[in-house]
């Protein structure tokens, strides 16, 4: 109640106006346009795409002291960015005509409903400012309860997922049960195995099974030709890969990698299937150089880098910057086999050190170098300046 009081005395008292707005008894035809373009810098047509956005009777009494006073409010309550207010702005017009009381009650409401921080709050309401028009009562706790209650999260585990995707606040059951069962059904997933996939993924509550989810599915298994378990534990283990484009991302990076390493399909769908993320991994900035590194940094024929991937798929997701590179770095200073940076890549930083009898300062410091070396072949030019 306390905070209520806090943020309903900002949005009725605080003011912390852009230095070009206008002052605030000048009366304007066409108010929420000239707002838009004097105060927040907006384009003319970005300007008139918002004030048509508008009902008739808001655009004709609005003044832009009203306008002005409204944004300066809500930008003061929650610590809004001149450029993130423009961004409110442009994607939810009305918003220049809320209530600020209605709406001050709305936001307390939303950060005690869900255990919010301030900084939270706000990603929710920058992200989905539709919030605000939303009622209390007939759309935003029906969603909550609806979607804590199907997947029996916890507070915390709400928080996660609203705040994964913001804009799933307002949406109605009839929108997520059918996707929830079409997923539970299809997979055979059990009700605490359908709860992981959302929580780690929450946009695919978003996903159109037909143009998405289902062609994905059908995809993935007659590509990979995986029975049902072995497809319902790819997506445990990587649910994000329901939610990427077949065409555009899936396929060709399926495709390279076949390609690159010269695989079986056989092998080819066990490395997937035990490390899907690769699927999603950038080709020319990732996998490439990844697989560059294994032979030629680290001396590996290309048979003995499939042979290693193959044992141990997870290896070709690990960090060529983080772990890789800093970690033949020591093994180069301690005169150890460099193979020993792939086939031991799965240890800890600490296991790693100790096999090969040097101090974990040592790696550290290399993972310094490392660090510092991409940072200098990023900025080419301030090297130069400062030679």
């Amino acid at each position: 109640m306390r905070w209520a009081c806090v943020l309903l005395l900002s949005l009725t008292v605080a003011l912390v106006p852009p230095a070009a707005r206008l002052p605030s008894h000048v009366v304007c035809d066409g108010a929420a346009y000239d707002y838009c373009v004097q105060s927040l810098g907006c384009t003319a047509e970005e300007a008139a795409k918002a004030e048509r956005a508008l009902l008739p009777n808001i655009v004709k009494s609005m003044t832009c002291a009203q306008a002005d006073e409204r944004c300066s409010r809500l930008q003061s309550a929650l610590g809004l960015r001149d450029s993130e207010l423009k961004r409110m702005v442009l994607v939810q017009p009305p918003l220049l005509g809320y209530n600020l009381e209605y709406v001050a009650e709305k936001l307390e409401w939303l950060k005690s409903r869900l255990a919010l921080s301030d900084a939270e709050l706000k990603k929710i309401v920058l992200y989905s400012p539709k919030v605000l028009s939303y009622g209390r009562d007939t759309k935003l706790e029906p969603s909550i309860a609806w979607l804590q209650s199907r997947l029996n999260l916890s507070i915390a585990e709400l928080r996660k997922v609203l705040l994964g995707k913001p804009g799933l606040l307002g949406l109605q059951s009839k929108v997520f049960s059918p996707r929830l069962g079409w997923l539970q059904s299809t997979l055979h997933l059990s009700d605490s195995e359908l709860k992981k996939v959302v929580l780690l993924r929450p946009t695919i509550l978003v996903q159109s099974v037909e143009a998405r989810l289902a062609p994905t599915l059908r995809w993935l298994n007659g590509t990979l030709d995986l029975s049902d378990d072995e497809l319902r534990t790819t997506v445990l283990r990587f649910p994000s890969i329901l939610t990427y484009n077949v065409e555009t991302n899936l396929a060709p990076t399926l495709e390279w990698i076949q390609s690159r390493l010269d695989l079986g399909n056989s092998e080819l769908s066990k490395l997937v299937r035990v490390s899907p993320q690769v699927l999603s991994f950038n080709i020319e900035t990732n996998l490439s150089p990844k697989i560059d590194f294994f032979e030629k940094e680290i001396g590996l024929s290309l048979s003995e880098v499939r042979a290693s991937l193959l044992v141990s798929p997870s290896r070709l997701g690990m960090s060529l910057k983080k772990r890789y590179r800093p970690r033949l770095e020591v093994c180069r200073a301690a005169g150890a086999d460099p193979v020993v940076v792939l086939n031991r890549a799965a240890h800890t930083d600490e296991r790693f050190c100790k096999g090969l009898n040097v101090p974990l300062e040592a790696l550290r410091a290399a993972q310094e170098n490392v660090q510092c070396d991409v940072f200098d072949r990023k900025t080419p030019s301030t090297r130069r300046r400062a030679d």
